[in-house]
């Protein structure tokens, strides 16, 4: 499993840009912590590579995630595994086309699709990539329409970004953004708050359903977040990082 993991998510290094890094906490309704999100990318901007991990609330990692962008930083291709459940997918984006491949758990059988790659699709973290690309026409107050992927559903859902208006996050001028979406991740949800930085575009909180699954197997409502902007921080700390074992229980994720 450990060589397993390395062959995902061990990328040639042969590019100097720097690695930055960058830390998100989940709580849940009450407070407590549910998981924290370690980010890694390569270089600045939206079409950086990128790698997350997810950590326990004692800091073993549980899950990982590697992006990399091939067409438009909205739509990026990317590599999932959460060693708990066995769920596992892969999202490629290649001429026009997504080849999708989904596992929901260690017994399920890997169920592929192949979908056109519209315009306005938007992949997983692209979605931020994409409310930074659109500051302009929602800071005007004009509703962003998105076609949102969801893997284990294979096809797109339709969604609607809207600007709320301008508020103070722990200091920081921020906006808040509300996003309308038909179905999360299998759960119904009529709405996600996000909030990002004036300054930088940085997203700052996320509130709404997760795609990680709890203890349950359901997909809790959690808050994430951002304080801290990412660092740059040595090869060394991230090859020590991405070569952890994943852990296949934790505390993560109670509910």
């Amino acid at each position: 499993m450990r060589m397993a993991c390395l062959l995902l998510f061990l990328p040639c290094m042969a590019s100097a840009a720097p690695l930055l890094r960058g830390e998100g906490v989940a709580t849940t309704r009450d407070g407590a912590v549910a998981y924290r999100e370690v980010h890694w990318q390569r270089g600045a901007g939206d079409a950086a590579e990128r790698w997350v991990h997810y950590l326990c609330p004692d800091g073993q990692p549980f899950a990982r995630k590697h992006m990399q962008v091939n067409g438009t930083a909205q739509a990026p291709s990317y590599r999932w595994e959460d060693r708990r459940s066995g769920q596992a997918a892969s999202v490629a984006t290649t001429g026009g086309v997504v080849q999708l491949n989904w596992k929901e758990d260690a017994a399920a059988k890997t169920r592929a699709q192949r979908l056109p790659l519209p315009a306005d699709a938007v992949i997983d973290a692209g979605f931020d990539a994409a409310v930074r690309a659109h500051w302009q026409q929602l800071m005007q107050g004009e509703r962003l329409s998105l076609r949102f992927l969801v893997p284990s559903r294979q096809r797109y859902y339709p969604v609607q970004v809207q600007r709320v208006g301008a508020v103070r996050w722990q200091g920081l001028d921020a906006q808040a953004i509300q996003v309308q979406l038909d179905a999360w991740y299998g759960v119904v949800a009529p709405r996600l708050a996000l909030v990002y930085a004036d300054a930088d575009r940085r997203l700052l909180e996320f509130h709404g359903t997760s795609n990680l699954r709890d203890a349950r197997g359901d997909y809790p409502v959690v808050t994430v977040r951002f304080a801290q902007k990412a660092v740059e921080r040595p090869l060394a700390q991230w090859q020590a990082e991405l070569q952890q074992a994943l852990v296949p229980r934790c505390a993560a994720m109670r509910g």
